[in-house]
């Protein structure tokens, strides 16, 4: 019987140290889980970095990682040198050199890419004058046919205005340009860009009125604005329907026509947005002014144009509002080696209502493009035929454009 007894309690005793050895077992196996998951968990993350590119002309692009925002930061300078001389004995050559423009942009878009943002600022002498802040606002496109746009920019006017100085054709605008451009103002505006093989864009803009940097503003006196552009060819390359030369050599025909009409409701100011002499509140009148553009390109060949209106209804001697007529066209061709000669004619003549004076502009131009508008000397040749002083002058200009 002890015998038995005594077995029976090695038998119990004995299965009884198989199951602690078989839970230390499987305790061990759960702390080593553990510890490996630990050690897992604990390998660091590969972080993606945000990506850095440069292009000449396109200047330094940051973008964030994951594509939540994005800055890029250009800068273009032109240095320039002009000779005028009236066809006067009596009178002296006239030579200025500056810095006619520098120019530094930082844009790109913040939280989704449809929201953008531009901010661009005049640094050169020149651009001071009114201030150094000529870009600032946001750009919100909620699908690719629509654009809601806040802030200070350019209006929806001529296309030569709305093309950029960089990308210019000839080193100064148009005489057209000068008299009657809108330039920039505060405003908003609603921007279209319907079809694919055949474009529509319209653009509504509602602004203060009064210019760039202009402070106050009465909605008595807001200017309202609309642009409407067609592309009957499909879109050119390069966004080249706002930069002038076919330096893409469109191996197609491409055409963009457009026409725009600008109500300045009492404006303050003679020539309107761009500034001239400020007008009494009891005197103030309505601004109207309607423009045409086209260009054209293909194979090399750029051939464009502009035509302006500007006029007054019930005008007063109190406020000698700037109004009249003008227009230019050019025709270009680039060589495929970049040497493109140029030539534009232009006539600003005051109509049956009109105050400017009468005159024909003939200027011709030759470019080298080492690196499209980036990096090209210009020059340019214009004889000013003035019919209503009866003189006659010649202006020659070179220019050395950089952009990063």
């Amino acid at each position: 019987m002890k015998k038995i007894t005594t077995l029976l309690l090695l038998s119990i005793f004995a299965f009884q140290m198989k199951s602690v050895a078989q839970q230390t077992t499987f305790d061990s196996t759960v702390v080593t889980k553990k510890a490996d998951s630990t050690l897992i968990s604990k390998k660091p993350e590969t972080k993606k970095q945000p990506i850095l590119s440069f292009k000449l002309g396109k200047g330094f692009t940051v973008t964030d990682a994951d594509s939540t925002a994005s800055l890029n930061i250009g800068l273009y300078v032109q240095a320039r040198l002009d000779v005028s001389k009236v066809f006067d004995k009596s009178l002296k050559p006239q030579t200025t050199a500056q810095i006619r423009r520098l120019r530094l942009s930082f844009k790109g878009f913040a939280f989704t890419p449809k929201l953008e943002y531009n901010i661009q600022l005049g640094l050169s002498p020149a651009d001071i004058k009114a201030g150094i802040v000529y870009d600032a606002y946001v750009r919100y496109s909620p699908v690719k046919q629509f654009a809601i746009q806040f802030g200070q920019g350019k209006l929806p006017g001529n296309r030569e205005q709305i093309t950029s100085d960089a990308n210019g054709q000839y080193i100064e605008r148009s005489t057209t340009d000068a008299l009657f451009k809108l330039e920039r103002d505060f405003a908003l505006q609603l921007q279209g860009n319907i079809g694919k093989k055949f474009i529509f864009r319209p653009t509504a803009s509602i602004s203060t009125g009064e210019g760039k940097n202009f402070i106050t503003a009465s909605w008595q006196h807001f200017d309202y604005t609309f642009r409407a552009e067609i592309l009957p060819f499909g879109e050119f390359a390069n966004k080249g329907e706002y930069s002038y030369s076919d330096l893409a050599r469109e191996q197609k025909p491409k055409l963009a026509i457009a026409g725009a009409y600008d109500f300045n409701n009492k404006a303050a100011f003679t020539k309107g947005q761009i500034g001239g002499d400020a007008v009494n509140d009891t005197f103030r009148r309505n601004i109207q002014t309607a423009f045409a553009d086209l260009i054209f390109k293909y194979n090399g060949l750029c051939f464009s144009g502009e035509y302006a209106k500007r006029f007054v209804k019930d005008p007063t001697a109190k406020a000698k509002y700037t109004t009249g007529q003008s227009f230019w066209v050019s025709a270009a061709y680039d060589f495929k080696k970049n040497y493109e000669p140029a030539f534009r004619f232009t006539r600003s003549f005051a109509g049956k209502k009109g105050n400017i004076g009468t005159s024909n502009e003939y200027t011709i131009a030759l470019a080298k493009y080492f690196y499209g508008h980036a990096l090209k000397l210009q020059t340019d040749y214009t004889l000013i035929d003035d019919k209503t002083t009866k003189k006659k002058t010649g202006v020659w200009k070179f220019q050395l454009q950089v952009a990063i």
